[in-house]
């Protein structure tokens, strides 16, 4: 699938998640669509499709430049002029550190560059080897960075008049589309910040040979020796280093405060070991992201894309050691109709207070566990009982109903839960509710509640 074809279905995605009441998505839109889309086989074009309809019509209904919501966040090398233009202000200034008309051979900024990028080649060349499917931007880390400078835009957002419902909302999809991104293409995420990185690095090269340059042309300066260690060892090292260079400009090693000697010599160097090679791997790492942007996939299994075709999601409702009376069952029925559109649930099934796990599943079928957040969680019993789901299912909800508890119990009672589910669900997806009074507020919750052994 291609990019941006991903990021639409995901963000709208997100948007749907969070728009539970419709501000921005109602579902006439939805509804519309389908019966747009109903002739049409659901192949692989299928959701891209829906998605550009569906943006088609919301953008003329709310006015909204969805675009700059869903292809902002895409480390674009045409997008960083001014971090180029910083690293090249930085190289350039590295030049005028020292004082005096005396630069040291062995520590310029030149000589740090060119032993930096040794530095880096090695573990190039070593990651490439050893560590070939590590991905050098983990996804949680990078969303981390992002929800914490998302926390601190939110504070300062207090000093000023709130935002109106719609830009909090588009707001927050974007952050939970950010999330979701990074799961999908976290490799390709990844190398397009190692893309502008490697920019960067040959825009701070360029910077550094410049300002060597400039500096000889207002100031008559030599290279000269610092240093207790022995000049000839030294000499003799910089003669294997700079070899190759040395061949091509059929030159040999400058004598100490030879100035200008030594800049040709250290700008041709900066130009062979940084430069050609930095361009070398911007084509190869421009090919890479060529290759991963055509080749995007998002998981279109999960049950929230079910709605979106008409096709219903199957269901398997159980509850652990209490029973769903009438009212809670319409209360729950509901919210998952709201959430996951249509769907088929079988008769609930009542697994005792420490009673056996069911053996079989349908794999075609989501089961949805209720439990009861009255009882306190046991990892002898509850936590067994979550062990033997996640040796046999790849998929499930996690539902707690804190119906039966008073509000002073219900922080410290939920806290227990958390404990004891975030080990099992992960990232404390599940769903806490009261089902005697679930209504579509807590419907980006109860989506956010089926877990997968892959996320």
């Amino acid at each position: 699938m291609l990019e941006k074809d991903a990021r639409r279905i995901l963000f709208f995605r997100a948007l749907g998640e969070t728009d539970h009441e419709g501000v921005i998505l109602p579902s006439s839109i939805f509804e519309k669509v389908r019966k747009k889309m109903e002739p049409f086989y659901k192949d692989s074009d299928y959701f891209p499709r829906f998605c550009r309809s569906l943006e088609k019509l919301a953008s003329g209904s709310s006015n909204i430049n969805f675009p700059t919501y869903y292809m902002g966040f895409g480390f674009k090398p045409g997008k960083s002029g001014l971090l180029f233009l910083v690293s090249f202000l930085i190289g350039l200034a590295s030049n005028y550190l020292g004082s005096g008309s005396k630069v040291n051979i062995l520590i310029n900024p030149l000589t740090i560059l060119l032993g930096w990028n040794f530095a880096v080649y090695l573990l190039l060349l070593f990651k490439s080897i050893i560590f070939r499917k590590h991905t050098p931007l983990p996804a949680n880390t990078a969303f981390q960075l992002i929800n914490f400078a998302g926390g601190i835009i939110e504070k300062f957002n207090l000093l000023f008049l709130k935002r109106s419902k719609k830009d909090t909302l588009l707001r927050n999809a974007r952050i939970y589309f950010i999330e979701l991104w990074l799961q999908v293409a976290n490799v390709l995420s990844a190398t397009r910040v190692f893309l502008i990185l490697n920019a960067m690095a040959i825009a701070l090269t360029c910077g550094v040979v410049a300002g060597l340059y400039l500096r000889g042309l207002f100031q008559e300066y030599q290279f000269a020796w610092f240093s207790t260690f022995d000049k000839s060892i030294v000499m003799s090292l910089g003669k294997i280093i700079f070899a190759p260079v040395l061949f091509l400009t059929q030159e040999s090693m400058p004598n100490e405060n030879m100035g200008a000697a030594w800049i040709h010599l250290f700008a041709v160097s900066a130009v062979f070991y940084i430069i050609l090679p930095r361009f070398l791997i911007l084509f190869y790492t421009r090919l890479k992201i060529k290759k991963l942007s055509r080749s995007i996939e998002p998981d279109l299994t999960l049950p929230f894309f079910k709605k979106w075709c008409m096709d219903s999601t199957n269901l398997d409702l159980y509850s652990y050691s209490y029973s769903l009376d009438d009212k809670k069952l319409f209360s729950l029925n509901e919210a998952l109709k709201r959430v996951y559109g249509l769907f088929n649930k079988r008769s609930v099934k009542n697994i005792p207070w420490g009673g056996n796990f069911p053996k079989s599943f349908d794999q075609g079928r989501i089961p949805v566990f209720c439990f009861n957040a009255a009882q306190t969680p046991e990892n002898e019993v509850h936590g067994e009982f979550l062990n033997r789901i996640l040796q046999h299912l790849n998929s499930c909800i996690v539902i707690v109903d804190y119906s039966r508890l008073s509000e002073q119990q219900q922080n410290s009672r939920f806290l227990l839960w958390k404990n004891l589910l975030e080990n099992f669900v992960g990232l404390n997806r599940f769903f806490w509710t009261n089902l005697e009074i679930a209504n579509s507020e807590n419907d980006s919750e109860l989506a956010a509640a089926l877990w997968r052994k892959n996320h």
